[in-house]
């Protein structure tokens, strides 16, 4: 995913980070599609994905990997396992926060697709809620 080498482990225990922030919404897209256009969209916005990703096993993994302080426009290049050896790389971009700074074991993770946010015109990862 252009990245050469391994991503050091974030060894921060979720329960422990402090001024969590009660919601964070956090958008998907695909590694190759362009984060502010609704053009270029493969799987990445498609029902099975978004499934995967909102499986509470797939957000409990989000909130160890990223645990402590985030902010908007923050972005993760992550994969989520789709089953039968079929993994689907995708960007995730930190797009609101509510409440607090940091993500932690209390924080809701809000899952949505990068192409409906520029669709709906709610591009900007400069506003923080």
């Amino acid at each position: 995913m252009g990245r050469s080498g391994k991503r050091k482990p974030n060894l921060t225990d979720p329960s422990t980070v402090a001024d969590q922030a009660s919601r964070v919404v956090v958008s998907f897209r695909s590694p190759e599609a362009d984060p502010d256009t609704d053009g270029g969209w493969w799987i990445a916005d498609s029902d099975w994905l978004r499934e995967k990703m909102t499986e509470s096993t797939y957000l409990r993994y989000l909130r160890w990997a990223h645990a402590g302080p985030i902010a908007v426009g923050d972005q993760w290049e992550e994969f989520v396992n789709c089953g039968c050896a079929s993994p689907e790389d995708v960007v995730l971009r930190v797009e609101r926060i509510d409440g607090g700074s940091s993500i932690g074991s209390e924080t809701t993770i809000e899952l949505v697709s990068r192409k409906a946010m520029v669709a709906d015109g709610d591009n900007s990862a400069d506003e923080q809620f």
